[in-house]
């Protein structure tokens, strides 16, 4: 099987892509250090955007061998 890893998808309405490390204030601004949005998540709440940078630093990383899943939109798949 041919890896295509995590790859951009657009629509009229949604744009799933890869994570960035830009994308970490926004992440901790929106979700990561929201208390009721970590609830359903497999970490507790962040409690900086230096821990969601981390967080960005681990992941990202995964995407070079085309056999990891992760975007923008939700979550992770392996």
């Amino acid at each position: 099987m041919n890896k295509a890893g995590t790859q951009r998808i657009e629509t009229d309405r949604l744009i799933l892509r890869r994570f960035r490390l830009e994308d970490a204030e926004d992440m901790y601004a929106n979700w990561t250090s929201d208390p009721e949005v970590a609830r359903f998540l497999t970490w507790p709440t962040h409690s900086s955007v230096e821990v969601t940078k981390s967080l960005l630093a681990d992941w990202i990383p995964g995407y070079e061998d085309g056999g990891y899943f992760n975007n923008a939109s939700y979550g992770w798949i392996r």
